[in-house]
């Protein structure tokens, strides 16, 4: 159960009972990844949410562009287990990795099972979702104020 206290400090699980966490905890894997390793490819069904427990994965659009990075604690993949829709990016460890891979599936039941636990959730994502659309906002507010700017 030592991928117990990572599950407890994110946002996904913000609220839930221990036994809830003990529940996940029990069907979590862990996976090393070597540097330069796939962790996911664009375009893959996987709908799994992955935690990074260890190192660092860079985040590649389909065009190849690294957009962003993901660090220890950060969490990914929820967005692709609610709407079981393909992979939008692929992630590539940048050094020696360790991530903590819940899978979608077994997730999934564990909600059929606990309905407190699919409430917090679902809740927990999509506030998530919602701040994350929030910042977009303001990026692409801030970014039309500097093109209508004068020089």
């Amino acid at each position: 159960m030592a991928s117990n206290y990572y599950l407890s400090e994110t946002y996904l699980l913000k609220g839930a009972t221990l036994g809830d966490i003990d529940a996940i905890d029990v069907v979590c894997e862990t996976r090393d990844l070597a540097p330069d390793e796939t962790l996911v490819k664009v375009g893959e069904a996987s709908q799994d949410i992955m935690i990074i427990l260890e190192g660092r994965v860079k985040v590649v659009s389909a065009s190849g562009q690294e957009i962003g990075e993901f660090r220890q604690g950060n969490l990914i993949g929820e967005i692709a287990f609610l709407d079981k829709k393909p992979r939008t990016a692929s992630l590539i460890a940048t050094n020696p990795c360790k991530v903590l891979i819940i899978p979608a599936d077994r997730l999934r039941q564990l909600t059929l099972e606990r309905p407190g636990l699919a409430a917090v959730l679902y809740r927990n994502i999509a506030m998530a979702l919602c701040d994350r659309l929030r910042l977009a906002n303001e990026q692409i507010d801030t970014a039309h104020l500097d093109e209508t700017a004068p020089a």
